[in-house]
């Protein structure tokens, strides 16, 4: 079960932290992500969120999303959960509501190159891997990017 974003889950989230090299996805703090209007706090993107739950602590979110005119998953894992064998079944949960939404559409995943988990994990779920290109980061450098389509 899981429910679209809202500002408990996005407080969460920016109180993630992850062990290097996994600290590229910290998020930015609340305030200043309230100020950028990013993602998690933007009321009308809230519906592209699935929040996994249990009782009062966030687990996982998806992000269902359209780049490029294709629709995209992305997915976060608390720090707490990471390397444990959740990530695949999240993704799964998220896959499955994906399709419901866009049944006719490819879907998407972008990761870092060197992210060898997540790139496991995708894998596992279906996910091939289509092509790789040098991308300028959040950190504004360039790196490369692994591009994987749901065969």
């Amino acid at each position: 079960m899981f429910t679209k974003m809202n500002d408990l889950a996005a407080k969460q989230i920016c109180n993630w932290k992850y062990e290097h090299p996994y600290s590229v996805y910290n998020y930015m703090e609340y305030d200043e992500a309230v100020k950028k209007c990013a993602a998690i706090v933007n009321p009308e993107k809230a519906e592209n969120f699935l929040c996994f739950w249990d009782k009062n602590v966030l687990i996982a979110y998806i992000n269902i999303y359209t780049m490029e005119e294709k629709i995209y998953i992305g997915i976060g894992l608390s720090p707490d959960y990471c390397g444990k064998g959740l990530g695949e079944y999240f993704l799964k949960q998220g896959i499955a509501e994906a399709k419901k939404r866009y049944p006719k559409e490819k879907i998407w995943i972008k990761v870092r190159s060197w992210n060898k988990r997540a790139l496991r994990c995708y894998q596992k779920c279906g996910f091939a891997i289509i092509s790789i290109h040098k991308e300028l980061n959040s950190e504004k450098d360039f790196e490369n990017f692994v591009f994987m389509c749901l065969s």
